[in-house]
């Protein structure tokens, strides 16, 4: 109302409690962007247009909910708000509850938790899993639509060395389910035998090949290990109270090839020391990895599928992962893959084509990373056991 040929988002923010409750800053900027056309209405300082804005408040608001309203010289208006506006929220929540809407509702995707298959899952988790959860119950509770997805590490290079040793151990695995309760043990078994025996090491290696080709008793053995992982993890996510879908690495695969050579097509995809990369300069000079060298796909490229198949597919209109903060860098260059390739589609503000504030509801799709620190011991590194293992979260909970 007291300009109403200026759009500009409100500007308002929590106030320094010896002035007031809330603290609207438009006023400066408008006066710098609009001064000389708005001399003529009487407006010759940033403080003429706080006072205008305080004007034009609805008198419900002044006699209601504001016990003061100020102008600062600078043009900043504060306000504070009445104690019986205040007594007569609190007296509603109390006896109606919380009651919340968001508007516009979204469709959201909220990446947490996803531990690896075959291993346990250790104290690193825990932040992962409930700030996740947490995020999922918030905005459920607003009215959004939120998709939970464990991205569970189930595909990779190690399975070969987990299906031959399972294949020497317990040959009859096919037709008898092996006792593997302690799956950290056997890990660890078929580690050291892929370290410490080449003849193991090459015919883990072939059982890679066999594996992503589809051969059925590799397959069987796969999905005889994720099971019993999924066993291991349900556990923890029951008592934890967590409610998660999985969707592992092993659905984004037959995604990636056709991807990439869509992206070679369009120019975004690079050639360098043999290897198809895809730079990010706005977020790092190091490049993300589409496909190795030897010509194989890793976390960039099963990344790079995940988030076209949330966007293109699922039709997320906001996507948050819950990882630690050292792998802020990986997602926001993903992110920026993402964009430079249409998928992911951020809307630029009127400052000059710079990304909308984060927490602004006007954005097309939104991804965000959601870093935390690592869990660590009294000597401020990395939580270990005595023995330097990573510590079990079933012991730690």
């Amino acid at each position: 109302q007291a300009f109403p040929a200026i759009r500009a988002e409100v500007a308002l923010q929590a106030a320094n409690p010896r002035f007031g409750d809330y603290q609207c800053n438009n006023a400066m900027a408008i006066f710098r962007s609009f001064g000389p056309e708005l001399k003529g209405e009487g407006i010759n300082t940033a403080k003429d247009v706080g006072e205008k804005i305080v004007a034009c408040l609805p008198k419900d608001a002044k006699d209601k909910v504001f016990e003061t309203t100020t102008v600062a010289p600078a043009g900043f208006v504060t306000v504070k708000l009445k104690d019986s506006f205040l007594v007569g929220l609190v007296t509603d929540i109390v006896s109606s509850g919380v009651a919340f809407e968001a508007s516009p509702k979204r469709r959201v995707v909220i990446d947490f938790s996803s531990p690896n298959i075959a291993k346990e899952m250790h104290v690193g988790h825990l932040r992962s899993t409930v700030i996740g959860e947490a995020c999922a119950r918030i905005l459920e509770f607003a009215g959004h639509e939120v998709h939970r997805l464990n991205h569970t590490g189930d595909w990779g290079t190690q399975f070969g060395m987990l299906i031959e040793h399972l294949q020497d151990e317990f040959p009859d695995f096919q037709k008898a389910r092996p006792p593997l309760s302690d799956l950290v043990t056997f890990y660890k078994a078929a580690k050291k035998r892929f370290d410490d025996d080449e003849a193991f090491k090459g015919r883990a290696r072939q059982k890679v090949v066999a594996l992503q080709s589809g051969e059925p008793a590799a397959r069987t053995a796969w999905t005889m290990l994720c099971d019993i992982s999924r066993e291991e993890f349900q556990k923890v996510f029951d008592r934890l109270d967590v409610t998660l879908t999985e969707r592992g690495e092993s659905f984004y695969n037959p995604l990636i090839a056709p991807l990439v050579k869509q992206l070679e097509q369009r120019g975004l995809v690079k050639e360098s020391s043999g290897a198809k990369v895809i730079y990010t300069p706005k977020i790092s000079e190091v490049p993300l990895m589409a496909v190795k060298s030897d010509g194989g796909f890793g976390y960039d490229s099963t990344d790079l599928a995940c988030i076209y198949h949330r966007l293109f597919v699922m039709r997320a209109e906001w996507i948050i992962y819950v990882t630690d903060a050292g792998q802020e860098n990986h997602f926001l260059s993903i992110f920026d893959a993402a964009a430079q390739a249409g998928w992911h589609r951020p809307i630029a503000d009127h400052r000059g084509g710079q990304p909308i504030i984060p927490g602004q509801d006007h954005f097309i799709t939104r991804c965000d990373h959601m870093g935390f620190g690592v869990v660590t011991g009294e000597d401020g590194k990395k939580f270990k056991t005595r023995s330097g293992e990573t510590v079990k979260l079933v012991d730690l909970l």
